[in-house]
């Protein structure tokens, strides 16, 4: 963090190259946080196994080409 703060879209200066290359470290470091917590979820709940593969590869009901199933898109 920049000066031991946290830097986001909102207070970064873009016409500073350290605090825009800081913003770039955090939100990878924030992103990476977020796959871990999805994966970790995906894993919990049965979706998908140690190696990221998908346990049951079936879609569900809904998500089939031939479901009524209307997302009022």
């Amino acid at each position: 963090m920049a000066g031991g703060r946290e830097l986001t879209w909102a207070n970064v200066d873009f016409h500073d190259r350290e605090q825009m290359n800081e913003l770039h470290r955090q939100e990878v470091q924030r992103t990476r946080a977020r796959i871990k917590e999805a994966v970790s979820r995906l894993r919990k709940q049965g979706v998908i196994d140690a190696q990221g593969r998908r346990i049951d590869p079936e879609l569900p009901p809904d998500m089939r080409e031939n479901s009524s199933t209307d997302f009022g898109g």
